[in-house]
């Protein structure tokens, strides 16, 4: 039975994982236990943020592509899509929808938001009190703008957030669950919007009666995976990176008082790093919150994996699992992590960085001098010529859509490798060694791009890479799926 997963990524820290989410599924991974569709719902009030942004972008660019590949065996095989696209039964793209809208957030400050202002000075003759809100929040929370999310305090988030709930967005999810679907959701514990946000959806999941199909939800398998503090920023304000881990501890007691004894949870991930971090660059939000890329995201989507595998045989009681790798280094190799998790990831991504290394790297070499890139070639049938020439390669939707795509993916690996800790299981490439692209896994023989392009010719002229009405990018993405596999297989580095 095809089945959906809904992940819920709230704030920065969701938005990454979901970027990470998107990258390894666009590699090839799909998900095991027949989950057919994955359904990406960001949380985050900050709408200017620049990793929410580059997310959206990310997963709008991933279903532009895969729309335009004739039944995905491979690069883009796993289906994404929004609540909006299955409550309306459409295939219209639109970055936006794969945010849940907050109203009277834009340029609005806690103060204004909560109505404070209209509160009575008079304590002793009025019901409304502003000495008592006083108690709560803090001159700063008061004038804080809620544009940029909620700098690090969950006492402002769970009044702001509260009112996702209410939402047509919301309704819209609800409507679209049905039996056999799950939900994972993603948080931070030691910021504003994630340490809020997750014990208030997972109230709502468990117990909001006017939700649609309300004892679906209810009695669905939900996973979450909390992030412990894993960077730290370069100065302090209004968000200071020194009161991370107190904060973590607190809100772990909470949870474990609320959530996990009370197994509101099938299963709950723990993930941090202590003391080997990255100062990143001090933003309170807006598109100047542009964080590296880390390795602790990608590894939250491998636990999203382990959940959607191990979904209908979890205990009655809540789990609590967390990661870990095989070898404590700081530079970190496939062959750092655990076996189960190098099968997980080492083909999909190695097939996925050839490909894109290539079309960067090593197609102004091969285009219109091979086989594979031709369409006028004399004395072959037309139904053998390649549909992959130089026209492909000017074309819009290449320049707009895979390029964009793979250009996105490169950074995402380069930001990885200049995080700490380092994950760098990939050597640079030039046209002469970009076959030993792996380290530690020298290929046999040639380690050009010869090779590759060699496979592209012999392949071309399977009717499975012919050109397809309104599937512009079938031809490349099924071509270099299987040239890929084929030749990194005979030279023995996956």
């Amino acid at each position: 039975m095809a089945k959906k997963l809904y992940v819920f990524g709230i704030g920065g820290t969701g938005s990454r994982v979901i970027k990470a989410v998107t990258m390894l599924l666009a590699s090839g991974y799909s998900l095991k236990n027949d989950f057919d569709t994955v359904v990406p719902i960001i949380i985050d009030p900050d709408t200017g943020n620049g990793d929410l942004n580059r997310t959206k972008d990310v997963l709008k660019l991933y279903q532009e592509i895969r729309n335009q590949v004739y039944q995905p065996d491979d690069f883009f095989k796993q289906e994404i899509k929004t609540v909006n696209q299955l409550s309306n039964d459409t295939g219209q793209v639109n970055s936006e929808h794969f945010q849940f809208s907050l109203n009277h957030v834009d340029q609005s400050s806690f103060s204004d938001y909560i109505g404070y202002n209209s509160l009575s000075d008079d304590y002793q003759n009025s019901r409304d009190d502003k000495n008592f809100t006083k108690l709560f929040y803090s001159k700063k929370n008061l004038e804080s703008n809620l544009n940029v999310g909620f700098k690090g305090n969950p006492n402002m988030g769970s009044i702001v957030l509260n009112q996702f709930t209410d939402s047509e967005d919301f309704r819209k999810f609800g409507q679209t669950f049905n039996d056999g679907d799950v939900i994972f959701i993603i948080n931070s514990i030691f910021g504003g919007t994630g340490a809020a946000g997750f014990p208030l959806l997972l109230k709502n999941l468990r117990g909001n009666p006017n939700l649609p199909n309300h004892a679906k939800i209810r009695d669905a398998e939900i996973g979450n995976i909390t992030y412990l503090p894993y960077f730290a920023l370069n100065k302090k304000g209004q968000i200071n990176s020194d009161s991370f881990e107190d904060k973590a501890k607190i809100a772990i007691d909470y949870y474990n008082r609320t959530i996990i004894n009370d197994n509101q949870l099938q299963c709950i991930y723990f993930i941090g790093n202590k003391g080997n971090t990255k100062h990143f660059k001090y933003a309170v939000g807006g598109k100047e919150q542009e964080n590296n890329a880390h390795f602790l995201e990608m590894a939250g989507a491998l636990a999203l994996f382990d959940f959607c595998e191990n979904t209908g045989n979890f205990s009655s009681s809540t789990s609590v699992k967390e990661f870990g790798i095989e070898n404590d280094s700081e530079l970190i190799k496939f062959g750092d992590l655990n076996n189960y998790n190098q099968e997980q990831i080492v083909e999909p991504l190695t097939k996925y960085k050839l490909f894109a290394e290539y079309l960067k790297i090593g197609l102004s070499k091969s285009l219109g001098n091979t086989r594979w890139t031709k369409s006028n070639i004399k004395l072959v049938d037309k139904n053998k010529q390649s549909p992959i020439d130089k026209s492909y390669f000017e074309s819009k939707e290449y320049k707009n859509q895979l390029k964009l795509f793979n250009e996105y993916f490169i950074e995402w690996l380069d930001e990885m490798e200049d995080n700490k800790p380092v994950f760098s299981p990939f050597n640079k490439l030039n046209w002469g060694n970009a076959l030993h692209l792996v380290k530690n896994r020298p290929p046999n023989g040639n380690q050009s791009f010869k090779a590759l392009d060699t496979e592209n010719c012999k392949l071309i002229t399977n009717s499975k890479f012919n050109s397809i009405e309104g599937k512009t990018h079938s031809p490349i993405i099924k071509l270099f799926g299987d040239s890929t596999e084929k030749v990194l297989r005979k030279k023995q580095v996956i």
